[in-house]
């Protein structure tokens, strides 16, 4: 038997001193009462029921989808695959057959939610299938989205609104860009079957702040210090960080006026003080 894949509203059958117990489909669904005050017995709860890691049905009512598209942070990575802060008491588990490149720690990057055939939850990098061109978005529209995929001789692929399939073309992409990457854009057209292609805006505050903590993450992953700095080679740069020289900069400027990291010439490192 599934498990329900989106929230939806269910009786309260019980509550004992510290829990709720909902009716459901699959049996008695648990969720702490501190967060359905001040409902009682018999009042309907609109919630999101799940498997947790030791099999216990639970519930929680922020509200979450399978087949969902999230930004979501990653916070582990193992043998086993990415690890995802979902908002509830276990990190969500990408499997390594669910993620299509590289990622990096405290970064944020566009995660479906998916279920497995034992009921339990899982996700997934793989969300072209679950975007839609079903959208109200016109020319010279505002957008903000994450890139998902990226093909050298395409462009960049993007999440609008987590929502909405998109492409940058090669010659609308201005320096180096990665996956998980949030762009702001203006729609430059909208085919007839609802594609949207879009014209990158100049990068934005988030974007540079993305940028940072990239760096961060990958110093930290290289011991605190790496032989790269100011006047490095671009190429040098590009293939440590996946950022253009101006990119970088920038972010360094960022990092260093926060008193996060001392740089050089062809040197930076994390500051300990």
């Amino acid at each position: 038997m599934s498990i329900l894949k989106s929230n939806e509203e269910y009786v309260i059958k019980r509550l004992d001193k510290k829990n709720a117990y909902l009716q459901t489909k699959l049996g008695e669904a648990r969720i702490s009462k501190k967060f359905i005050k001040p409902k009682r017995q018999g009042d309907k709860v609109k919630a999101f029921c799940y498997y947790s890691k030791n099999n216990v049905l639970k519930a929680t009512v922020k509200n979450l989808n399978v087949d969902q598209i999230y930004s979501l942070e990653l916070v582990d990575i193992n043998k086993y695959g990415a690890f995802f802060d979902i908002g509830l008491e276990f990190d969500l588990l990408v499997p390594k057959e669910e993620m299509t490149y590289k990622v990096f720690k405290e970064m944020t990057y566009p995660i479906v939610l998916k279920l497995s055939k034992d009921n339990k939850l899982y996700g997934s990098m793989k969300i072209r299938n679950y975007l839609s061109t079903d959208h109200n978005y016109k020319e010279n529209d505002e957008v903000t989205g994450r890139i998902y995929s990226i093909n050298k001789s395409i462009g960049a692929f993007v999440a609008v609104d987590n929502k909405y399939d998109s492409l940058l073309r090669i010659k609308e992409l201005k320096g180096a860009h990665t996956e998980g990457e949030k762009l702001q854009a203006r729609v430059k057209s909208v085919k007839e079957d609802g594609k949207i292609e879009l014209s990158l805006r100049q990068r934005s505050y988030l974007e540079i702040d993305d940028d940072s903590k990239l760096i961060y993450q990958i110093l930290k992953e290289h011991g605190g210090k790496m032989s790269i700095g100011d006047k490095s080679d671009p190429v040098k740069i590009f293939n440590n960080f996946r950022l253009s020289k101006s990119q970088f900069k920038k972010a360094c400027g960022r990092l260093y006026k926060k008193g996060k990291i001392k740089i050089g010439n062809y040197n930076i490192e994390i500051n300990e003080r």
